[in-house]
């Protein structure tokens, strides 16, 4: 992205708040893929042009968001997304359905939570996605039972490899979606780490 085009996005009404969404507990700028409790940080080339383009996207169907066109807002976003409509609409729905006449009535608000629907479910897929990949790895060495018992053990001790790990997955993903080629090599690293540490959970069960 241009400097120009970066400045033009940064004027936007809903930049500060789908910047929010789309970064916390997974980007930090200029070029940091973090764990979710910000405490390890990988560089990887190209991920804040991916973040970038994303929040183009979105600013690119806003325009049915100001419209009051709510629902043709969340279909075209989930679309870009590679999700499912109905899904994405009906937590949306349930969401604002206890919100005061006054919250609905602040648009960064609603946006706000119209993207984290969004963004939530993907990360959700993203994450059912890494533990699949992470089983077929390991199947010659555990069963399902022994793999979701030294799973749920990298999870209790909120290790940091592991959520590094489903953060750039979620980056590859985006990465899909925006058309960006982003290297696999710092996913594939912390991958091999991660199978290392469950193998090791799993011999201590």
């Amino acid at each position: 992205m241009e400097s120009g085009q970066l400045q033009s996005i940064k004027d936007w009404t809903y930049y500060d708040v789908v910047t929010f969404i789309l970064y916390q507990q997974f980007f930090k700028k200029p070029h940091f893929i973090i764990d979710r409790r910000a405490e390890k940080k990988i560089k990887v080339k190209g991920s804040r042009e991916v973040l970038n383009q994303l929040t183009m996207k979105i600013r690119d169907i806003s325009h049915l968001f100001d419209e009051g066109k709510e629902e043709e807002f969340i279909k075209q976003l989930a679309s870009k997304f590679n999700i499912r409509v109905k899904d994405i609409y009906d937590q949306y729905m349930d969401k604002i359905s206890n919100l005061e006449e006054i919250q609905k009535e602040d648009r960064n608000f609603m946006m706000m939570i119209a993207l984290s629907v969004i963004v939530s479910y993907f990360q959700k897929r993203s994450t059912v996605s890494t533990h699949k990949i992470l089983k077929e790895v390991v199947n010659s060495s555990m069963d399902s039972k022994l793999f979701t018992k030294s799973l749920d053990l990298l999870y209790q001790k909120a290790d940091v490899d592991l959520s590094l790990l489903q953060n750039l997955t979620i980056l590859m993903k985006y990465a899909k979606l925006t058309k960006i080629a982003i290297s696999e090599k710092p996913l594939n690293r912390k991958k091999e780490k991660v199978i290392k540490k469950l193998i090791i959970e799993s011999k201590m069960i």
